[in-house]
């Protein structure tokens, strides 16, 4: 049997157990102002939620997670990452993430634009479940987010995770997309053919 190793003995309301945060999400999180946990598995990491997440409102807390995918400290980076993902991944996310999109876009940027690798693969992911969640209504922020990608696409470590994600944003964001994407990546191939 798999024992959950998550932290009860500590209260996040008093006592800052991770050390320093970079964003205002480790704050938010100290405090307990994050509906969701960090549960340690023997091999694994997943988040423990305090009530089912698609009941959650997603405006301030995708945004506070969106801000907080630039962390590099643990736990907060994993929560962030994980929790931006699960959020845009259940089903109807759409109509939620939609009205936060544009006060999405600058965070979800600044982890594109990051130096570190982690960081990067996380915007990278990050931008795969949000096209997932309101497919071409992404469209009209492309030209922002599209900037990093070209330099990540030359890193030989980096080039099949910009492929995938290249992928899925022409495939939601359909031919629209795909001309935005020519535009900043000539040498990109379509996947529709």
């Amino acid at each position: 049997a798999v024992v959950s190793t998550q932290s009860t003995g500590l209260n996040p309301k008093t006592v800052n157990q991770f050390g320093k945060s970079q964003s205002q999400f480790g704050h938010l999180y100290n405090t307990g102002s994050i509906p969701c946990k960090l549960s340690h598995g023997s091999v694994n990491h997943r988040l423990v939620w305090n009530e089912p997440p698609e009941n959650l409102s997603y405006d301030p807390l995708l945004v506070h997670f969106a801000e907080g995918l630039t962390e590099k400290q643990h736990p907060y980076n994993f929560i962030t990452r994980e929790a931006f993902v699960e959020l845009c991944e259940l089903p109807g996310s759409g109509d939620k993430v939609l009205p936060l999109l544009t006060r999405l876009m600058p965070p979800l940027k600044q982890a594109l634009m990051s130096q570190d690798k982690e960081v990067v693969k996380g915007g990278f992911r990050a931008t795969q479940a949000l096209s997932n969640s309101i497919k071409s209504h992404l469209n009209p922020h492309l030209k922002l987010l599209l900037a990093p990608f070209s330099k990540w696409m030359n890193n030989a470590t980096m080039k099949d995770t910009v492929l995938a994600t290249l992928h899925i944003l022409e495939d939601n964001g359909h031919k629209e997309a795909y001309q935005q994407i020519k535009k900043k990546i000539p040498t990109y191939s379509s996947i529709c053919g």
